[in-house]
């Protein structure tokens, strides 16, 4: 069992924008990631159908390196698909798609994971370990503001009780993790 820390804001907590989309969208969008990761140098599909050998209709794609006008003219245009893809740009996240229905509709929307993909997903024990050090209850579901973890982050006494503890390489990754919180969201850190 694991436990997965992200960034989390207002906008988290309504129903945000989905569009509809076709397995051959799906499979002309997982090329056009592959193409456009090829010519960056980076991965923007997860997972990437290069490497399972198989086209699944389960997607992550980071969208924030690629023009928006390079993929609303792959859906033709779809004004559902560019809000989707607006709004994850705007909040720097990743999109995500999955199946409606057993008729090969699938829905696109906004992921929880963060573009760059900094969430740190744990290990039970070694995210107990992480929250003891940072003084807050071994919780395996939870939430505090950043603005709270940061104040917890810069004070010695935790510094040293996760040197002691060995958990110092997840403070570093949580601190790459509160990077990406944007203050005027009023972002807190979840887990569950």
């Amino acid at each position: 069992m694991s436990v997965t820390f992200r960034i989390a804001t207002a906008a988290d907590d309504r129903d945000g924008p989905t569009a509809a989309i076709s397995t051959c969208q799906l499979a002309a969008f997982h090329a056009l990631l592959r193409d456009e990761g090829e010519r960056s140098g980076i991965v923007l599909a997860d997972p990437d159908p290069e490497e399972g050998g198989f086209l699944s209709n389960h997607l992550e794609a980071r969208v924030c390196p690629v023009a928006l006008a390079t993929i609303a003219r792959l859906f033709d245009y779809d004004e559902a698909v560019i809000t989707v893809v607006e709004e994850a740009q705007f909040r720097r996240r990743r999109i995500s798609v999955c199946p409606v229905n057993q008729a090969g509709v699938l829905a696109m929307r906004v992921a929880l994971t963060s573009d760059l993909g900094h969430e740190l997903d744990l290990a039970s024990s070694n995210a107990f370990a992480l929250l003891e050090s940072l003084g807050l209850r071994p919780d395996s579901v939870g939430e505090i503001p950043v603005d709270a973890v940061r104040a917890r982050l810069a004070h010695p006494a935790v510094r040293r009780r996760a040197a002691m503890e060995g958990t110092s390489v997840y403070l570093d990754r949580l601190d790459r993790l509160l990077t990406t919180a944007d203050p005027d969201d009023a972002p807190r850190l979840e887990w569950a």
